[in-house]
């Protein structure tokens, strides 16, 4: 049995309305708390063997076959990516390269660690794991006004995606305007999909999880990222949502607007060595070819969030530009555009 530092107590959440929402990649961040000054002297924990995040033939995990399906407006929906307002280089950006804020940090609790009860502003009852999160001392969200933070605790078993998470050094609170928790050892899909394994995936981020929102270092340095990834989208997406999304926060009306869900891939005939990829990028992009990506959030240009490893107090250990897979624009000679609920798990064997 493992010790359970108390969990600190809740108050309620005063909510911080930021005039500029997450737009551009190299958006102005907010400034920390000046009260806020985590001890940067403490290193990050990092487990030496990472596990891979859910089951090895869910949704997320399992490699889109090579005859895949396209969508029936796959053209349509691509040029809508390059062309439309907010599309910028036409291409997917890396959000927390060079001095961008926009990646997302990653830390990795243990029993250790002090549990808080952190105070969620969300319209429904938070997930209970909430009530007594282990959260690493020298933890802070991005510096931006997405606020965000993954936290993975392997022990308890599950990952937690934070938005607007906010620590008061003077209250020893932490706070946050989204949640989601995510079970390691499930699917990995929300309990209100309808298919998912196991009730406990809940929260407030419409199908999305904390596992899939970036790309972390450890991953890229290791060789390979085994998942799919999630992309924003700088056009407005569609109002409407597929699986595995439950929800979305686009606008559009347009038919060939995304909807939020929407998987994609790099057409595996595309000779990836040929492109002139920085190793970083090459990495990236073989996941993008393996897995795809799929549309779960807006933003002001289209971006792939990177780890943030300066939030974690590492320094910018990212070696290529936002711009690294530009030489893969969004075309319908380079990318694939899957079918609305497409699920490559269900095709398999």
């Amino acid at each position: 049995m493992h010790f359970e530092p108390r969990p600190h107590m809740r108050s309620s959440l005063a909510v911080v309305v930021c005039a500029a929402m997450l737009v551009t990649t190299g958006c102005s961040a907010l400034a920390p708390d000046p009260a806020f000054a985590p001890n940067r002297l403490i290193e990050p924990f990092l487990p030496a063997d990472p596990p891979r995040a859910f089951l090895a033939g869910s949704w997320w995990n399992t490699p889109v076959p090579r005859d895949a399906p396209s969508h029936p407006r796959a053209n349509a929906i691509l040029d809508y990516m390059q062309t439309a307002r907010q599309a910028g280089d036409g291409c997917v950006r890396l959000a927390g390269a060079d001095e961008s804020e926009w990646g997302q940090p990653v830390y990795w609790s243990r029993p250790t660690d002090n549990a808080y009860d952190v105070a969620v502003d969300i319209p429904q009852p938070p997930p209970p794991e909430l009530g007594s999160l282990r959260i690493p001392e020298a933890a802070r969200a991005a510096a931006t006004s997405d606020a965000a933070m993954t936290i993975f605790d392997v022990d308890r078993g599950y990952v937690v995606a934070l938005t607007g998470a906010d620590f008061g050094a003077k209250t020893d609170i932490w706070r946050a305007r989204g949640a989601t928790v995510t079970y390691l050892d499930s699917n990995g899909l929300h309990t209100r999909t309808g298919r998912s394994d196991d009730a406990r995936n809940t929260g407030s981020h419409r199908g999305n999880n904390g596992a899939t929102m970036m790309v972390r270092h450890d991953e890229v340095t290791g060789g390979a990222i085994e998942h799919v990834l999630k992309i924003a989208s700088g056009p407005e997406t569609s109002r409407r949502f597929v699986f595995p999304m439950i929800g979305s926060d686009g606008d559009s009306d347009n038919p060939d607007a995304p909807p939020q869900g929407l998987r994609f891939r790099i057409k595996p005939t595309v000779d990836l060595t040929t492109l002139g990829l920085a190793p970083e990028a090459r990495v990236i992009a073989q996941a993008l070819q393996t897995y795809g990506f799929y549309v779960g959030d807006s933003a002001g240009v289209t971006a792939l969030k990177l780890e943030n490893t300066r939030a974690e107090g590492r320094g910018q250990l990212w070696e290529l530009p936002p711009t690294a897979l530009c030489s893969l624009p969004l075309r319908s000679d380079l990318w694939d555009v899957l079918p609305n609920s497409y699920d490559p798990s269900s095709s398999v064997g």
